[in-house]
């Protein structure tokens, strides 16, 4: 059984934060037993350091996390705060980091905590920016390459693609959460449900099922109306309106991964 006690009073002094802050998440509705776990079996550095090793998807915790807007308790929040910093590596924190970013997590949040009494006082220094978030080129590139550690979900019968949430928040942000198809009869449609969410459909110009891509060159925006008539319209009609969103989508993804 691999414990923490190679990281000193910094490691067990991490590991104790890790635990202060449990109580908030089961208040919150979240009890992560299956973490509690993992840091008694392998104490709290050891069990950062295998979460951070993953590249792909993030954990299912961080996930929850990201839920329930507590994403200042997650393991990657700790790692990154400066006196714990020299526990990781520089490729550790830096996973760390991106994952807060490509969640939206202003990371300024981190400088605004409180020093710890026990650390002891740093040298002033000016407070550093905090990076930029990921840019659209950036966060496709990422997701294209854990794709190709994703394989289709398969059974004996069939070979189910996975669709990438990623891809479709992407597309939501590029629209602007409105109807992308011109010949819209509500130009720019854009309604907030009950979810804060837009009321509208993220569809695949060319279908999954017709060999269609899983990527923002292939997605649209769409409002109800025009979703359904996409997908139930007259042949000819959707047609000349699929061969309209394929240039939109091509268009508006070029633009997007130029910056432009």
């Amino acid at each position: 059984m691999v414990r923490d006690e190679q990281y000193g009073e910094l490691g067990k002094r991490f590991e104790q934060y890790l635990l202060d802050g449990i109580p908030a998440l089961r208040k919150a509705g979240y009890n992560p037993f299956e973490f509690l776990r993992m840091i008694k079996t392998t104490g709290g550095v050891h069990t950062a350091k295998r979460l951070l090793a993953s590249a792909g998807d993030t954990s299912y915790g961080f996930t929850k996390l990201w839920e329930k807007q507590k994403l200042d308790t997650s393991v990657e929040f700790a790692v990154c705060l400066p006196w714990f910093r020299e526990l990781f590596t520089e490729a550790e924190v830096g996973r760390a980091e991106f994952r807060l970013t490509e969640h939206r997590f202003d990371l300024s949040r981190i400088h605004a905590v409180p020093v710890p009494a026990w650390c002891a006082a740093p040298t002033p220094e000016p407070t550093p920016e905090p990076p930029a978030a990921p840019t659209y080129r950036q966060r496709v590139e990422a997701e294209e390459a854990a794709q190709l550690a994703r394989p289709a979900t398969s059974t004996a019968l069939t070979t189910e693609a996975v669709r990438s949430a990623v891809f479709r928040s992407l597309v939501l942000e590029r629209a602007g959460g409105r109807c992308e198809n011109p010949g819209c009869g509500h130009p720019g449609f854009h309604v907030i449900g009950r979810n804060d969410m837009p009321v509208v459909e993220v569809d695949h110009v060319h279908g999954l099922g017709e060999g269609g891509p899983d990527h923002p060159a292939n997605m649209v925006v769409l409002c109800p109306n025009c979703h359904a008539v996409k997908t139930r319209g007259r042949d000819a009609e959707v047609a000349e309106l699929r061969k309209l969103l394929a240039g939109i989508a091509r268009q508006r993804h070029e633009a997007a991964m130029t910056g432009a």
